[in-house]
C-alpha cells in the first residue's frame, strides 16, 4: 500500500472554472480537431501535454469532498474518486485522439461539428461512430422514446435498491475493513465470509455502473432529445458468461474498450502478438482502477492491477485450449470456470476496495434508504412473531 495522497484543496466556485472545467473543455477541443482529420496532427501534438498537466493539476488538487461536507469528508470521498477517473479518462482518449490514424466518422453523417464533437467527448462508447466497431452490446430496450424512458426508469429505480440492499450489506460485514477477517479463527469460515464479501463488492460495482447508465439515458434521451438507440444497453447479463472471454468482451461494459485496445492491447500485440495484446489490454484497465483507487485519500494497491492481469492470464488459458481442443470454452463448465476464477481471484480487487473506505460511504442519506427500512420492517416482523 503506498503512502496517503497529499492534502487537496476543497473544490470551490472559482476552482471549479479554473482547474475542473479547462480538462474536459480542452478535451473538447482535441476531438474538433480529430474529426476536421490528420492536417490537425501538429495542432492535436501541441495540444496534449497542456491537457496531461492540468488533468494531472485537477486530480491532484481538487478535493470535492471536503467542497460538499466540512465535517467527515470521507463519507463522499467516493465523489473524488470518479473525480480522479474522469481525468485519466481526459488523459487517456487524448492519447488515443492525437495518435489514432482512424478519424472519427458519424455512422449517420449530420455535418455538424460542434454537437459532434460534444457527442464525441461525453459518449464514452462512442456508439454511433465508427469507433465502436466491433462492441458488443446486450439486447436494445424499447426504440420508441416513451417506452424507453418508462424501462430505464423502471431499471434504475431497481438498481438503486439492489445496490443500497447490498451495499448495506457490506457495511455490516466489512464496515472498515477488507474482505478478510482474521478475527475468526476457523479457516474455512474465514474463506467463506471472504468469498461472499467478494461476490457482494463485484454486485455492488455492477449495480452502481448500471445506475449511472440508467440516469446517463434518460437525461440523453428525455432531456437531450437523443435516440435511444444511442443509450444500449451497459451490460449483457454478465452472470450468465460461459467464459471470461465472453464475460470481459462482451457481457461486462465496454466503456473504455477503444482505450484499452487502443494503448494496450494494440502496442503489446506487436511485441508479444495475442496474448501479449490480451494482457495489455487487462494492464491498462489495471492502471485505470489503481488510479481511481487513490482518489479515496488512502493512497493506493498494486493488487488491483495483478486482479486485471489475472484476468487476462484466465482469457489466455482459454485461447490455449480452443489451440488444443478446437472448441471454445462455454456452456455450463465454462459458466463453472468463470465464476471460480473471478470470485476465486476476486479478493485482489474487492479488498483493496474496502480497505479504501468505499464501504463505508454515504451514497444515500440514512433516513431514506430503502435498506434501512426493509431493515426495520424485518426486524418488527420478527418481534411481532417471536
Amino acid at each position: 500500500m503506498s503512502s496517503h495522497v497529499s492534502i487537496r484543496s476543497p473544490l470551490t466556485f472559482a476552482s471549479f472554472f479554473h482547474t475542473f472545467v479547462p480538462p474536459p473543455l480542452l478535451y473538447y477541443l482535441l476531438n474538433v480537431l480529430a474529426i476536421l482529420g490528420p492536417t490537425t496532427f501538429v495542432y492535436r501534438l501541441a495540444l496534449l501535454p497542456v491537457i496531461l498537466f492540468m488533468s494531472y493539476r485537477a486530480a491532484v488538487s481538487l478535493d470535492i469532498a471536503r467542497g460538499f461536507l466540512s465535517i467527515n469528508p470521507g463519507r463522499l470521498e467516493y465523489l473524488n474518486q470518479a473525480m480522479v477517473l474522469a481525468m485519466f479518462i481526459v488523459c487517456m482518449r487524448s492519447l488515443v485522439r492525437t495518435f489514432s490514424s482512424q478519424i472519427p466518422r458519424r455512422k449517420e453523417t449530420r455535418n455538424r461539428l460542434a454537437l459532434d464533437a460534444a457527442d464525441l467527448t461525453f459518449n464514452l462508447r462512442s456508439v454511433g461512430w465508427n469507433l465502436s466497431a466491433g462492441m458488443k452490446v446486450g439486447p436494445m430496450r424499447p426504440l420508441v422514446p416513451s417506452a424507453y424512458l418508462v424501462a430505464t426508469a423502471r431499471s434504475l429505480a431497481i438498481h438503486v435498491l439492489i445496490f443500497d440492499c447490498l451495499h448495506y450489506i457490506c457495511q455490516i460485514l466489512a464496515p472498515v475493513g477488507g474482505v478478510y477477517d482474521m478475527t475468526i479463527s476457523d479457516p474455512f469460515l474465514r474463506s467463506v465470509r471472504s468469498t461472499v464479501v467478494t461476490i457482494l463488492v463485484g454486485l455492488c460495482i455492477h449495480s452502481a455502473i448500471q445506475i449511472g447508465g440508467d440516469a446517463f439515458g434518460i437525461i440523453g434521451v428525455g432531456l437531450i432529445g437523443q435516440s435511444s438507440s444511442e443509450w444500449p444497453p451497459i451490460f449483457d447479463s454478465p452472470w450468465l458468461a460461459t467464459s471470461l472471454t465472453d464475460f470481459w468482451a462482451a457481457r461486462w461494459h465496454q466503456l473504455f474498450r477503444q482505450d484499452f485496445l487502443a494503448l494496450g492491447a494494440k502496442p503489446l500485440t506487436l511485441v508479444a502478438g495475442r496474448p501479449g495484446g490480451v494482457l495489455g489490454a487487462f494492464l491498462v484497465s489495471g492502471i485505470l482502477h489503481y488510479v481511481g483507487l487513490w482518489g479515496m485519500g488512502r493512497g493506493t494497491d498494486v493488487r488491483v492491477i495483478y486482479f486485471f492481469l489475472v484476468m487476462g492470464v484466465g482469457v489466455i488459458l482459454e485461447g490455449f485450449w480452443k489451440r488444443l481442443t478446437g472448441s471454445r470454452v462455454s456452456g455450463w463448465m465454462g459458466w463453472i470456470w468463470s465464476c471460480v476464477w473471478i470470485v476465486g481471484w476476486g479478493p485482489l480487487m474487492a479488498d483493496p476496495w474496502c480497505i479504501s473506505g468505499i464501504m463505508a460511504s454515504v451514497f444515500v442519506p440514512p433516513p431514506v434508504r430503502p435498506s434501512v427500512w426493509l431493515h426495520r420492517l424485518a426486524t418488527n416482523i420478527y418481534i411481532t412473531f417471536s
